[in-house]
Order: structure tokens, then C-alpha cells, then sequence
């Protein structure tokens, strides 16, 4: 059940780490987390960062 909620999060991040990494090698599934993580941080970063801003601009 685990590996089916990872592998549905993981779906954008595994069809990017195919343009880089064959399928069937070892690392396919650990450069898409790896990129799954940089989406995660992109995220924290847009929330924390660009979105009070947008809030705030468009109030006044």
C-alpha cells in the first residue's frame, strides 16, 4: 500500500528522471526522488517566499 502512495506521488518526477536515466537502470527510481525532493523545496519556497507577496499585492 506504501509503494503504491510513493510511486502516485512519484509520477511527474519518474516521466523527468526517464529523460535522463534508462528505466532499467539501478538509479532510475533514486533520481526521480531526487527530483521529487527539489519539486518538494520549489514548493516550501514559492509558499514561504512569492505567495505573501502576491497576497499582499493584490490587497492594495
Amino acid at each position: 500500500m506504501i509503494s503504491l502512495i510513493a510511486r502516485a506521488l512519484l509520477i511527474v518526477p519518474s516521466l523527468i528522471a526517464g529523460w535522463f536515466v534508462s528505466e532499467d537502470d539501478v538509479a532510475y527510481w533514486v533520481v526521480a526522488f531526487a527530483i521529487g525532493l527539489v519539486f518538494i523545496l520549489l514548493t516550501i519556497a514559492f509558499e514561504l517566499d512569492v505567495h505573501p507577496l502576491l497576497r499582499r499585492g493584490s490587497k492594495g
